[in-house]
């Protein structure tokens, strides 16, 4: 067990216990229960809230559990909050990170509400994030700078039937239509991706 997955634990039940808002895990630990295990430093999870100021209240009510704020994006185009990332309770500077994803892709509510709970640890069962929401969210948060990016999304590939690939297809289709994109060309970005999973 890594250290994200001992955070894991803490994590699920201090959102758990506050109730503010349901929440499904996404990002790399996600990716290694509906793919290949991976490792990972940091725990995402995406919430579904109605208004930053949801937001923030979930981040203020972390902190009072002992979470560190460590900093915030918003997501300039649609003006709304997109991200907190917070250190988890007695984390060091290389300790676990916890981001939360409130607007960044602007399908957070589909994605949590259409998660399944899984076994992730002996005893711990927690929201995760389907395997066509979780391609989405990687073609969406690509960068050629991140190799990561690049396997975890041929790795979520090989394991798509098409329904799920259709499924992708369309919460993509829906991130650029609420202005979520970033500027991508994110059909074209998926198209080619599944062009060379097909090609191998």
């Amino acid at each position: 067990m890594n250290r994200a997955e001992r955070a894991l634990r803490g994590i699920a039940e201090d959102l758990d216990e506050i109730g503010a808002a349901p929440w499904t895990l996404v990002g790399g630990l996600a990716v290694s229960a509906r793919s290949e295990p991976r490792f990972t430093r940091d725990v995402d999870v995406a919430v579904a809230v109605e208004s930053d100021r949801e937001a923030e209240r979930l981040s203020f009510l972390l902190a009072q559990r002992g979470y560190r704020i460590l900093a915030s994006v918003e997501q300039e185009a649609q003006q709304r909050l997109a991200t907190i990332r917070l250190a988890c309770p007695g984390s060091g500077p290389r300790g676990v990170v916890l981001d939360l994803l409130f607007a960044s892709s602007g399908i957070e509510q589909e994605v949590v509400s259409q998660a399944d709970s899984l076994e992730l640890l002996p005893g711990l069962v927690v929201p995760v994030a389907t395997r066509a929401h979780l391609l989405a969210l990687k073609v969406l948060a690509h960068d050629e700078d991140r190799p990561q990016d690049a396997a975890d999304i041929r790795s979520l590939l090989e394991r798509c039937g098409e329904e799920e690939l259709e499924q992708a297809r369309l919460a993509l289709e829906l991130v650029e239509r609420r202005g979520f994109h970033r500027g991508k060309d994110l059909q074209g970005d998926f198209a080619r991706a599944v062009a060379r999973r097909t090609r191998r």
